[in-house]
């Protein structure tokens, strides 16, 4: 049967309507997706750390991990990394307030976030939250996508850029050589100054606020990681004039990063409905069209 102008455009408004349909829907994955057992974590009190890098070290070690370098007029001279790398999983650098102009020593790694960006934007599962509280990497099924890299708002999976045939690294929470072995993450254990602090995630938050009251005047009263970001097993406290922006960990709500993506994906790929309305939109675009060009013809051999 012919189809008319006024017949296409009746389609295309019924299917525009069945895909905004798909989009409000609510999707089923958009829930809260928080473990109720956070498993282990780590408390790194900025006030504490001195800059020794014996932490760095330790992770460079247990990971077999080569040391960096740079060319100097000498020969090979070994100097401190300058970032997060797929040689250096964890890190520890000096940064400066603006305001205050003190100086604070941090220690940077993965997160270990309790509802992982990394994760949810993997395709293929690559990435997996364990039961341990640390954030996975399992090379049989990534296919190098670097999604991760993108999706993770602290910048913490690296990239092997010099290899052929490439891998995600990132610091596991020594989950492999460590935790399964009952065992505290090599970071923890070598530090002298007691700035790093493992355990269980809530025993974490006990010790950081007990450590906020006993000492008021010392720490800025907010733990950061309790809620940034959906919760994180790394955790950090900071001078009161010391923002946490100024260490690179930047003023997150409190909402999973994976939550304020989900419900857009998943509604606008739930059951394939709007790519399809959306073919079938083009598809009645092309039939009309055909059909108006072809009796433009007849009319005009007429």
């Amino acid at each position: 049967m012919p189809i008319t102008r006024r017949k296409f455009f009746k389609v295309a408004a019924a299917t525009g309507a069945g895909a905004c349909a798909a989009l409000t829907a609510p999707p089923q994955a958009s829930a809260a997706n928080r473990p109720a057992d956070p498993g282990f974590g780590m408390l790194n009190d900025s006030t504490r750390c001195v800059g020794c890098k014996v932490c760095q070290v330790a992770c460079k070690k247990v990971n077999e991990l080569p040391a960096e370098s740079t060319l100097g007029d000498g020969g090979r001279l070994f100097d401190s990394p300058r970032g997060l790398s797929d040689r250096t999983y964890t890190l520890v650098k000096m940064h400066r307030d603006e305001d205050s102009g003190e100086a604070t020593f941090v220690k940077e790694q993965c997160m270990h976030c309790l509802d992982p960006a990394c994760k949810s934007a993997c395709l293929v599962l690559a990435f997996e939250r364990e039961e341990t509280g640390a954030v996975t990497w399992n090379s049989r099924k990534c296919m190098g996508c670097r999604y991760c890299m993108i999706a993770c708002p602290y910048n913490v999976p690296q990239f092997e850029w010099h290899r052929a045939i490439p891998d995600i690294s990132k610091c596991t929470l020594c989950h492999d050589t460590r935790l399964v072995h009952g065992q505290p993450t090599a970071c923890a254990e070598v530090c002298p100054v007691d700035a790093i602090t493992f355990g269980q995630r809530d025993e974490l938050l006990r010790i950081a606020r007990n450590r906020i009251a006993a000492d008021p005047d010392r720490y800025d009263p907010h733990v950061y990681g309790e809620h940034e970001v959906g919760g994180t097993g790394v955790l950090y406290l900071t001078k009161p004039k010391v923002s946490f922006a100024s260490l690179g960990l930047p003023p997150f709500g409190y909402k999973g990063v994976p939550r304020l993506t989900e419900s857009i994906q998943h509604g606008i790929f739930k059951y394939f409905i709007p790519p399809v309305a959306i073919y079938a939109a083009l598809g009645g675009i092309m039939a009309f069209n055909q059909r108006r060009n072809k009796l433009k013809g007849e009319t005009e051999h007429e």
